[in-house]
């Protein structure tokens, strides 16, 4: 049989054929138009196909994409509930013209636990990629980039899973307290990026925990730590990977003279017997000295020790300075505890914990890429912008972002303006005390299982 050239019989249209099944980036991106503007926002800086890998051939309303952005509106939003997310992908749904889901929040939940965190740490490699792209012209100490380490503590809901996982801190009554972690986490100085962390018991000890932050650190930089951090191994192991390192001196080393040599100590029980012996025999230390003297306070001296030997092109000063600006970690900190809720998760499972932990590491870096848009395209310091006010203007800036408001470029553009007009006081030498002025409620404390206490309360009544 000979074919013709004619692709379709005559009289009918070509269009009858069909077209080609979208692909699940094309179905993603679809769908983030139908979405509420921090949807808009976030498809700016981290690409929605990262989310493609988790959709399946089912159509579901909680795909990947929207449960992140309903995840990671809660983050936004601290106190903010599992029925105020299902209310919110509601809205969504009514307003794209598509089925509405169920008021209950099970759906919802269980499309959180099927959240992989492998799409998680993609997505947050995305944005921390977009800052670093965008931050080439960033503050440098003496031409290097500093990147500082610090940890904290986090407290999670008194279940049986997150028991086995973190347990208790020392002192507290079974059914009593709250399951405790240690976060380990390694900022970029310049940007107050979070580039990585390290999440484990608050049994075990800092140093294991840098260690596993050493491969996101690059030759040529310095680490920044307090004095947790100040082992001989891992000062040993980072200036193997060629990374210097400036940290205050423990207070049980002694120390004397300008310069001396630190032999290798015994294996500590958290080396490996090969990792161990694979370090030098030995390092040489520079100490460095300095007084701090604050008007109202005791003076008082502080130490250093650094792999800087140079003392020319690395003056005294200038590391007495530049770990001053250590302080940075603390905030960065604070901005991520007491803003986003970090100092008290809210997930009833070890696996949505740390789900929920990089969520929060999300929204950080989320704000720290608009304050550093701001700052560089209004030409102001990023140091004095508000990370407090960044997020206020987020949540009110972020209906503007959806397709049927204004333009997202005329709204960017001013959300950016925003930002960049509200700087917070230059205040150097501020010290606050940690002291509240407003009184607790004179509650009881919690000395026994709630259960067991309202069964003694109900008798007593009796």
């Amino acid at each position: 049989m000979i074919m013709g050239k004619t692709m379709f019989l005559p009289g009918f249209s070509h269009h009858l054929r069909g077209r080609a099944a979208p692909s699940a980036a094309a179905k993603i991106k679809r769908r983030t138009k139908q979405l509420d503007g921090l949807a808009a926002l976030v498809a700016r800086f981290i690409p929605v196909e990262v989310f493609a890998a988790g959709e399946g051939r089912r159509d579901r309303i909680y795909t990947p994409w929207v449960t992140f952005i309903a995840f990671l509106g809660q983050v936004l939003s601290r106190g903010s509930a599992c029925r105020e997310a299902v209310r919110r992908v509601q809205a969504w749904c009514v307003a794209g013209q598509r089925p509405v889901p169920d008021e209950n929040t099970s759906a919802y939940c269980q499309a959180r636990a099927r959240l992989s965190l492998e799409t998680l740490r993609a997505a947050h490699e995305e944005l921390g990629g977009w800052i670093e792209r965008h931050a080439k012209e960033t503050w440098r100490w003496c031409g290097r980039a500093v990147k500082v380490i610090d940890g904290c503590g986090v407290s999670m809901p008194d279940t049986a899973e997150n028991r086995a996982k973190w347990p208790y801190a020392g002192g507290q009554k079974p059914g009593c307290g709250f399951p405790t972690a240690q976060l380990v986490g390694l900022f970029c100085l310049a940007t107050g990026r979070l580039v990585r962390f390290a999440l484990e018991s608050w049994k075990a000890h800092e140093i294991p925990l840098a260690r596993q932050l050493i491969g996101w650190m690059e030759p040529g930089e310095i680490v920044l730590a307090d004095r947790g951090f100040c082992g001989w191994g891992l000062i040993a192991l980072l200036q193997r990977k060629g990374v210097d390192v400036v940290m205050r001196a423990h207070q049980a080393r002694k120390l004397k003279g300008r310069r001396m040599t630190w032999a290798r100590p015994p294996r500590a029980e958290t080396w490996t017997p090969s990792l161990w012996a694979e370090l030098p025999a030995e390092i040489v230390m520079r100490i460095v000295r300095f007084r701090v003297e604050v008007r109202g306070f005791r003076t008082q001296e502080v130490v250093l020790v650094t792999t800087l030997l140079d003392d020319k092109t690395y003056p005294d000063e200038a590391l007495a300075a530049l770990y001053r600006r250590r302080w940075a970690a603390e905030l960065y900190f604070r901005d991520i505890k007491t803003t986003l809720g970090l100092d008290v998760l809210r997930c009833q499972t070890p696996e949505l914990v740390r789900k929920e932990v990089w969520l929060q590491a999300i929204a950080y870096n989320l704000v720290r890429a608009l304050m550093l848009e701001a700052a560089w395209t209004h030409g102001v310091e990023l140091e004095r912008l508000s990370f407090k006010g960044t997020v206020d203007s987020l949540r009110q800036w972020t209906p503007l972002f959806a397709p049927s408001m204004f333009a997202f470029k005329r709204a960017r553009e001013e959300l950016l303006r925003v930002i960049a007009a509200d700087p917070v006081p230059l205040r150097p030498n501020r010290s606050e005390p940690r002291a509240r002025k407003r009184r607790p409620k004179p509650y009881q404390m919690l000395t026994r299982p709630r259960h067991e206490m309202v069964v003694s309360a109900s008798r007593a009544l009796k």
